[in-house]
């Protein structure tokens, strides 16, 4: 395998590289971006920090045993389904619809709008005429009484069938 080759996890991270270029946060951060196995994310996510190391808004894709099979049809040629979240901090008093207006909207679909838009433009992937993409929006992700979290909103979405080609 040709040593410039790049797998999913490089190529979303240059669709990042240009979601960072054109977002223009409310907050002043711009997201950070990372993969791995969805309780290396959970780890990521609880508070050790007390929040004093910033994190968020993060995109994570989710690189584990059961979300990463890769699909491939030629060499250098392989279609993808991979799961990403993004996901942002948000206040623990805020109610769902608070959470919509504050988070989800003003920022974490403000990335996942330029995510959709960068994918399809990036020149190595390629998606299907029926793009498809389920998301699930979680206003109260992984909230919980003993405060082992941060306090988070995220949003969840699935690209059905991208495929990923060699220059």
């Amino acid at each position: 395998m040709s040593a410039d080759f790049r797998f999913f996890p490089q190529l979303l991270g240059e669709v990042v590289d240009m979601v960072r270029a054109e977002y223009d946060p409310t907050d002043g951060l711009l997201p950070y971006y990372s993969y791995g196995t969805y309780l290396e994310l959970l780890e990521r996510c609880k508070v050790m920090d007390n929040n004093q190391v910033e994190k968020y808004p993060l995109i994570w894709l989710v690189w584990d045993g059961n979300d990463n099979q890769i699909k491939w049809t030629e060499p250098y040629i392989y279609s993808y389904s991979p799961t990403v979240y993004i996901i942002g901090t948000t206040k623990d008093e805020y109610t769902t619809e608070e959470r919509y207006e504050n988070t989800l909207g003003l920022i974490l679909y403000a990335i996942f709008d330029l995510l959709v838009d960068n994918i399809t433009y990036h020149k190595n992937i390629s998606y299907p005429d029926s793009f498809k993409y389920p998301v699930n929006d979680h206003p109260f992700w992984l909230n919980n009484a003993e405060g082992t979290f941060d306090v988070l909103s995220a949003i969840q979405v699935k690209f059905e069938e991208l495929t990923m080609y060699k220059d």
